[in-house]
């Protein structure tokens, strides 16, 4: 009969050991998720910002704004460029989920073919390239909410005007 508080001793140990690593286990895997949620929202804003610094330099080329010693063409392509718009792209693939990764690629498609628009001497008030706004446009709004849904947030009904 001595043996009996032996194995209680033991089963005590070995169930308060268990519950001990469960717990720490239960805890990592939170801070982790969290890790990783402020990751993706930190590379989802970044990705947002090239995408509106791009956008928003770009109108500036079409509206005349770039050095006289460079040409529109150029202009609009460095605007592009200097954005950042595919160094984020490339962040944001590594840590987004797939839904958000297509929506990025076709905003980013979206917002080649306003660039594309402005090289080719169009500017903000022409009736083409308010066509081509509207489709980026729309595109962003659908990658807002992409965004948005694996960031475990509500999607937007409302589209914010960029």
């Amino acid at each position: 009969m001595s043996w009996i508080p032996v194995v209680s001793a033991v089963l005590g140990a070995v169930i308060g050991l268990g519950s001990a690593l469960v717990g720490d286990r239960i805890r990592w895997r939170r801070e982790q998720g969290g890790h990783w949620l402020t990751l993706r929202r930190e590379v989802y804003v970044g990705y947002l910002n090239a995408l509106h610094e791009a956008n928003q330099t770009m109108r500036a080329v079409s509206l005349g704004d770039f050095p006289p010693e460079t040409t529109r063409d150029l202009a609009a392509r460095a605007a592009f460029r200097e954005a950042g718009v595919n160094q984020a792209q490339e962040h944001l693939v590594l840590v987004a989920s797939e839904q958000v990764i297509r929506a990025a690629g076709e905003t980013t498609t979206a917002l080649r073919g306003l660039r594309d628009r402005i090289r080719g001497g169009e500017d903000h008030t022409a009736a083409d390239y308010q066509s081509e706004f509207h489709f980026f446009s729309d595109r962003l709004h659908e990658l807002r909410n992409a965004m948005r849904r694996d960031l475990g947030v509500t999607a937007l009904e409302t589209q914010i005007p960029i």
